[in-house]
This record gives structure tokens, sequence and C-alpha cells, in this order.
């Protein structure tokens, strides 16, 4: 059976994009979907003076690592600040880029945004887009929803946005399934 990691690139305590990871992973069927809850994680901020020292790697950057190397797909979902990716889910992806140049092993990556806003955090899905491929991630599919409050209430998601939504999990699972 194939095993898909999932974890929101937030560190909110209320993350809306949690509730996304854990609302889309009741929608995918035989595979097994580990959820890693990492809003509490506390990584120091990566810098070049670190690299030569492998002892300074923070011990979850160390664990994140074992774990996408033993999952065959990953989830994502990000926050949007400012218009761009959050600084804690950036300087997680920075520890992982000099500590395994190729992370993601050539495994397809399902991103996901959200927000309470009309756009849903789409802009900055383009820059995760373009550079987690550098990462080795094989970004599969992609999705936005907007106006969160308004489209997925207590479980249940607005029945256009979950036909976009399961279109794009499909995509996703397809590729998992090469």
């Amino acid at each position: 059976m194939k095993k898909i990691l999932a974890f929101a690139g937030s560190n909110h305590s209320k993350s809306i994009h949690h509730e996304l990871i854990e609302f889309t992973s009741t929608l995918i069927n035989d595979v097994e979907i580990q959820v890693l809850d990492i809003r509490s994680w506390d990584i120091p901020i990566y810098s070049i003076d670190m690299d030569n020292d492998p002892v300074q790697t923070p011990e979850l950057i160390s664990k994140l690592i074992q774990l996408i190397g033993e999952h065959d797909g990953f989830i994502i979902a990000s926050p949007e600040h400012n218009g761009g990716t959050p600084a804690f889910l950036k300087n997680i992806l920075d520890w992982l880029s000099r500590r395994s140049k190729k992370v993601f092993n050539n495994k397809p990556l399902f991103l996901m945004s959200t927000s309470p806003g009309a756009k849903g955090g789409a802009n900055h899905l383009n820059f995760l887009i373009h550079t987690l491929p550098y990462q080795g991630a094989e970004v599969a599919a992609h999705f936005s929803l907007p106006s969160f409050y308004d489209h997925l209430k207590d479980g249940i998601m607005t029945e256009e946005h979950l036909e976009k939504l399961q279109k794009n999990i499909e995509e996703f699972t397809n590729k998992l399934k090469e």
C-alpha cells in the first residue's frame, strides 16, 4: 500500500491549513496517510554558517528527512503571508535543502493553500511549484480554496470546490500509482 505524508506549513495553533489537510486526507482511499502536525515545531532559523556542522541539524529536521524517505508521496498545505511562503515553512524547506539536496526523491507532491480571503492563498503556490522540484518534488497537482470559512464548514466542503479538490486528488493519486 502506498504511503502519503501530509502536513501544513503553518505554526498557527488554529491553522486552517491543518484543517484542510485533515479534510483532504479523508477523501483519499487505498493509501496510508500520516498527517504530521508540525505546528509546535521550534526550528532555529537556518544560516549558511551551519552548513559545515551537521551536528547543528535540528533533530526534527532529521526526523522529517527520515519520514520523507519512508513515504511515496506528499501533501503540503501552505498559508500565504504577504503574497509569499510563510517564514515557518520556508525555514523548514531551507533546512531540508541543505541537509538532503533532493529530499523528495522525485516523488509526487500535492500542494494546497487556502485563506479567509477570495484568492485562497493562491499567489505563493507558483513559488512553491517552481522551487520544490529543485528539492526533488514532482508537483502532481495543486489546489487553492478561497474564502475558507464560507467553503469548508463542520467538515463539509461546498460542492463546487469539493469537485475541484477531488479532481486534483485524482491527478495526484494517479501519479502516486505510476
